[in-house]
């Protein structure tokens, strides 16, 4: 068993990996076997610093998460897959795919970008920099900071070193270009979403040669938690379409 994929893993002939948001983890993705149905196997890839692997060090250079994510992956890829990265997920399977195109591995059938901009977006660069009150305020107004967890300092302290390193992880390093794609980028984003709106995900056309969709939901940044049945009619939809049609 892959220390990124650390639950139990349906088999299916199609199978879809979920990359999670920064200070996230697999939680993000818990029901979404049952909602998909048995057609398609959901691999929810978790990284080290969190959940079961809490114990482990964050890693905050991407090259070596990709290396060790393609080491790790790759052979378990050699079915019909897809990829769905939400907001820092979308970036790291960007890296991942691009990776595996250069090497010449086989390449998923579709990306699902989700309320993330693309790489080397302005917002990238910046997010990790700012001081612990103005993160907080920010993830405050994408919704990504429970009340709860701002009521309990020590949960706070705990949980912002976690999301300093994933932010660390999308920063755009100096002089690096961002890959085009040989599979499709199929963006996806929630309607109030003041971080990455409907322009931005637009963005992604530029990655792709392809094609993709654009699809937006009712929500703000975490609009798969908030009204996920559109979204997984969608991912079924558009899974159908590009695979389980070819089976």
């Amino acid at each position: 068993m892959s220390r990124y994929l650390p639950q139990r893993r349906p088999e299916a002939e199609m199978v879809l990996l979920c990359f999670h948001h920064a200070g996230g983890g697999t939680a993000l993705f818990r029901g979404w076997q049952e909602s998909l149905g048995p057609d398609i196997a959901v691999w929810p890839v978790l990284l080290p610093g969190r959940e079961r692997r809490i114990r482990e060090p964050r890693l905050t250079d991407p090259t070596q998460l990709v290396e060790e994510l393609a080491a790790e992956l790759g052979p378990l890829l050699d079915r019909p897959h897809a990829f769905f990265g939400h907001s820092m997920g979308a970036l790291i399977a960007h890296r991942l795919i691009a990776s595996r195109q250069h090497e010449g591995g086989r390449l998923p059938s579709a990306l699902f970008a989700s309320a993330c901009a693309p790489p080397l977006s302005p917002v990238h660069s910046s997010a990790s920099l700012v001081g612990d009150d103005e993160l907080i305020a920010r993830l405050r107004r994408l919704g990504g900071m429970p009340e709860e967890l701002l009521e309990h300092p020590e949960w706070l302290r705990l949980a912002l070193p976690v999301i300093r390193d994933d932010l660390e992880l999308c920063r755009p390093r100096p002089g690096e270009t961002a890959q085009v794609l040989s599979c499709p980028i199929h963006r996806c984003g929630g309607t109030e979403d003041r971080l990455v709106g409907e322009a931005e995900l637009r963005g992604w056309q530029a990655l792709t040669e392809a094609g993709g969709t654009l699809a937006m939901f009712s929500g703000d940044h975490f609009y798969v938690k908030q009204r996920p049945d559109s979204l997984f009619r969608h991912l079924r939809d558009v899974l159908s379409e590009t695979v389980l049609c070819k089976k």
